[in-house]
């Protein structure tokens, strides 16, 4: 398939939980990300890091750019999943992914 025939993929990875609002206004983040930011015929995954549900080492190289949430976590906390996070963030930035860093998710 040709670069420009192949459909776009994004993850959104998820550090904290969904209020009530959220849910109910916009299906919870990922309804949130995917109305503001998705395009037509994209593909969108949701990781909930908070809850260690990260990508796949395998699959990390076929996304196309990555969202970081808000989180009501300490960015600089000494959590597992926080380590896990930053650990992928460093492959981003070598694979030169794309990321959207969300408040706690620019940090």
């Amino acid at each position: 398939m040709l670069e420009r025939e192949r459909k776009k993929k994004y993850a959104i990875l998820m550090c904290g939980e969904d209020s009530e609002y959220l849910l109910k206004r916009h299906g919870g983040c990922y309804g949130f990300f995917t109305k503001m930011l998705a395009e037509k015929g994209e593909t969108w995954d949701l990781y909930k890091v908070v809850k260690n549900e990260f990508p796949k080492d395998d699959d990390v190289p076929f996304y196309d750019g990555f969202v970081i949430t808000g989180s009501c976590h300490d960015a600089h906390a000494n959590d597992p999943w926080i380590h896990q996070l930053l650990t992928l963030v460093n492959t981003l930035n070598s694979l030169n992914k794309k990321i959207l860093g969300i408040c706690f998710g620019h940090q």
